[in-house]
C-alpha cells in the first residue's frame, strides 16, 4: 500500500490553512494535482487562480474523479469534500512545498539553464534511481507553481530529488532556489532564449546563477566549462559558499572531458576522460549537446557521492523526452518516413544544436514554427537559422509564424519554401509534399504551433508497417 504523502492534520499544519467543514473527514493525501482532469482517487486539488480558469470552478470535477481534498480560498458547500481554506491556495501549496523540502532528508539537486533543463533532469532521476528512492519534477514544472507543487509532492523516504527551475525575469530563481534549497546545482549553458524580458546575456547569467542563493552549507556547483560564462558562475557558487565546483564539457581542462560522441541508429556512443580515467557509455539520444549534458548528469552523480560508471550505464536505456529530438519511423499516407520531433521548445541556441545532430544525414523536410521571447533580435536571430538550414540543404521548408516567414527569402534557390498560414496549412503542404523515404524535422517554440503539427503527423503515422528507418534516399539507416 502507498504510504500517504500527507495525513490531515500535516496537510492543515502544512498550508496553514483551516478546515472547512469539521464534519467532512480529510482522509490521507496520496498525491497533489492543480488540473482536475488529472485527479485521481486520494489527491489534494490546488484550486489556483488561473489567468483563463479558476481552479475553483471545478472543485465538483475533481471531487467526482476521486480527489481526497481540495485547497480553497472559497469553499463550495454544495461539494461533499474536505475542503482546506487558505486565503490564497498557491501560497498554501508554496507553504506545503517548503513544508515538503523542510522534512525530506535525502539529497537534492537543482537544474537550471537556458537549455536542457529538463532533459539533464530526466537523465539524472533516471540514472540515480539505481541507487535509491529518486523523486523528480514532471514534465517541466519550473516555476512559481511547478516547484512549489514538486516539493508538496516529495515523499519523505526518498533518496534523491532532482528539481528543475527556471525563470522570465531577474529574481524568480533566488525565490525557487530558496524554497528547494539544493545540496548540488547544475547550470547546463547561459544562451539568449529570454531575449525578451532581458537586456543581455550577461543579464541572463547573473539570473541563472541566483540558483546558488539557495545552496546548502558545503553545496556542490556542477558548470559547463565549454561556457563563455563560466568565470561569471564560477565567482558567483563562490560567494555563495560552495565548498566544490566540478566542471563538464569538451574543454580539455574540464573534469568531466566529453572527448567524442558517436551518432548511430540506437542513439550515440560516447567516450569520455573523467579525472584522468576514460569512460565509454551508450545513449538512447542523438546530438552533442545530450552528450554534453550527461558530462554534467554523471557530474552530479559523482557529487552525490555514487558510482559513476553504473550511472553511465543506465543512461542507455533513458528515453529521448517526447519533443526534443526523438526519432519515430513509421509509414505516413504510403510514404516510409522518420519524424524527427523536436518540437517541444526553440531558441538560437537550442536550433544550432538541433541542426549539428543532424549534419551526417539531413532531414528533406524541415518544418519550423518560429521562436519566441526574443525582443529586439527576434528578426536577425530568425535570419541567423538560415544559412545552417542551407548547410543542411532539404528539399522543402514549411515555416509558421511571421518571424519565421520573414527570413525565408535567405534560402538557397534550390529549396522550396512554404509560409504556411497557419497549422492546417502546414499540414497540407507536408501531405501534398511527403514522398518515401523522407525524413521529416519539426521544430519551434511551444507557444507558434509547431507541436501541433508533430501530432498530427503522429495521428496518421503507422508504426506497426514501418519497413525500417529511412534515409534521405530510401535505405536504413537512422538520421543522425
Amino acid at each position: 500500500m502507498t504510504a500517504p504523502l500527507w495525513t490531515a492534520d500535516d496537510l492543515i499544519a502544512g498550508t496553514g490553512g483551516t478546515l472547512g467543514d469539521p464534519a467532512v473527514a480529510c482522509p490521507p493525501i496520496l498525491g497533489i494535482e492543480i488540473d482536475s482532469r488529472n485527479c485521481q482517487a486520494g489527491d489534494l486539488f490546488a484550486a489556483l487562480d488561473g489567468t483563463q480558469n479558476d481552479g475553483h470552478e471545478f472543485i465538483g470535477d475533481a471531487a467526482k474523479a476521486g480527489a481526497a481534498a481540495c485547497l480553497v480560498s472559497r469553499p463550495n458547500k454544495d461539494v461533499p469534500i474536505a475542503q482546506i481554506i487558505v486565503e490564497d491556495p498557491l501560497a498554501g501549496l508554496a507553504r506545503l512545498g517548503d513544508a515538503g523540502r523542510a522534512r525530506f532528508t535525502g539529497q537534492m539537486i537543482g537544474i537550471t539553464g537556458s537549455v536542457g533543463k529538463t532533459g539533464s533532469k530526466d537523465m539524472l532521476a533516471h540514472a540515480v534511481a539505481a541507487f535509491g528512492k529518486t523523486h523528480a519534477s514532471q514534465r517541466s514544472f519550473n516555476n512559481h507553481i511547478g516547484v512549489p507543487l514538486t516539493l508538496a509532492s516529495l515523499p519523505v523516504d526518498a533518496d534523491f530529488a532532482v528539481q528543475e527551475m527556471g525563470m522570465n525575469a531577474p529574481g524568480e530563481i533566488a525565490s525557487l532556489t530558496k524554497l528547494a534549497r539544493p545540496d548540488i546545482a547544475l547550470i547546463t549553458r547561459i544562451a539568449s532564449t529570454h531575449g525578451g524580458f532581458f537586456e543581455s546575456l550577461d543579464d541572463i547569467a547573473k539570473a541563472k546563477a541566483e540558483i546558488f542563493q539557495g545552496l546548502a552549507v558545503s553545496g556542490t556547483a556542477i558548470l559547463n566549462l565549454d561556457d563563455p560564462f563560466y568565470p561569471v558562475l564560477g565567482d558567483a557558487a563562490r560567494t555563495a559558499g560552495a565548498a566544490r565546483i566540478i566542471t563538464f564539457g569538451r574543454n580539455d581542462d574540464a573534469e568531466f572531458c566529453l572527448l567524442k560522441a558517436r551518432q548511430h541508429d540506437r542513439g550515440m556512443s560516447v567516450h569520455a576522460e573523467i579525472a584522468g580515467h576514460e569512460l565509454r557509455f551508450e545513449m538512447a539520444m542523438h546530438g552533442i549537446h545530450w552528450a554534453q549534458n550527461a558530462l554534467g548528469v554523471l557530474a552530479s552523480v559523482d557529487a552525490l557521492g555514487l558510482c559513476v560508471e553504473t550511472a553511465a550505464a543506465r543512461l542507455a536505456s533513458c528515453p529521448t523526452p517526447k519533443g526534443r529530438g526523438g526519432r519515430q519511423s513509421g509509414l505516413y499516407h504510403g510514404c516510409n518516413i522518420t519524424l524527427i520531433d523536436d518540437s517541444y521548445n526553440a531558441s538560437p541556441a537550442s536550433m544550432m544544436a538541433a541542426f549539428a545532430s543532424m549534419s551526417t544525414t539531413p532531414p528533406t523536410i524541415m518544418i519550423l514554427s518560429e521562436m519566441r521571447e526574443l525582443g529586439g533580435a527576434t528578426a536577425a536571430e530568425h535570419a541567423a537559422l538560415m544559412p545552417q538550414i542551407n548547410a543542411l540543404a532539404p528539399r522543402l521548408v514549411i515555416a509558421l509564424g511571421s518571424a519565421m516567414h520573414g527570413a525565408l527569402d535567405l534560402l538557397e534557390d534550390s529549396i522550396a519554401a512554404i509560409a504556411a498560414a497557419d497549422i492546417a496549412d502546414a499540414v497540407k503542404s507536408l501531405d501534398d509534399a511527403v514522398e518515401d523515404g523522407d525524413i521529416i524535422f519539426i521544430k519551434g517554440s511551444l507557444g507558434s504551433g509547431s507541436w501541433r503539427v508533430r501530432d498530427a503527423i503522429s495521428a496518421s503515422l503507422d508504426l506497426a508497417t514501418s519497413s525500417g528507418t529511412p534515409t534521405k534516399n530510401g535505405g536504413n539507416s537512422h538520421a543522425a
